[in-house]
């Protein structure tokens, strides 16, 4: 399974980073702590290049702010461990690589569509070689994939109530 760049722990004040193989080299390692020391809001940054982590020290409001650094950067972070990662992880990396890929392919390409749309594409492949046996990853299972990731992609945005 691929890894990605995550936030493993976060207390007000300090942020820990589990940085993704692809980028636990020197230099990228190097660059990430830069640009985070850069913010006003951070006041330390600590590397561990064996471990693939950045310590974040920052004032206690700023997470928000190193997420938007991060992304600014071209790092796409996953959802804290818990019982929303695989949804929202799944909804945030795409929206992130729609938000990266959608200008340099002219916003032609609507990844919030073609991921159903693979695995809708998928149970009918599954579907016409096996039918309706079931054994491997059955066509009603890719099925629900391409329901579920359709329902979850393109969920409307919630904002917040304010109070009046």
């Amino acid at each position: 399974m691929a890894e990605h760049t995550r936030i493993v722990s976060s207390t007000p004040g300090r942020t820990r980073i589990k940085v993704s193989r692809k980028r636990r080299n020197p230099e990228e390692m190097a660059r990430l702590a830069e640009a985070l020391r850069a913010s006003p809001m951070v006041s330390e940054v600590k590397t561990n290049l064996y471990a693939g982590t950045l310590i974040v020290h920052h004032k206690e409001k700023a997470l928000a702010d190193i997420k938007a650094e991060l992304k600014d950067l071209g790092v796409i972070l996953l959802a804290a461990t818990g019982i929303q990662t695989s949804a929202k992880s799944l909804a945030d990396a795409v929206s992130d690589l729609q938000n990266l890929a959608g200008p340099t392919l002219g916003n032609i390409l609507d990844l919030k569509l073609l991921v159903p749309l693979g695995f809708g594409a998928l149970a009918a492949l599954q579907l016409a070689r096996r039918g309706l046996e079931i054994g491997g990853a059955p066509w009603y299972l890719l099925a629900y994939f391409a329901f579920e990731s359709f329902v979850r992609l393109n969920k409307p945005e919630e904002k917040p109530a304010t109070g009046g």
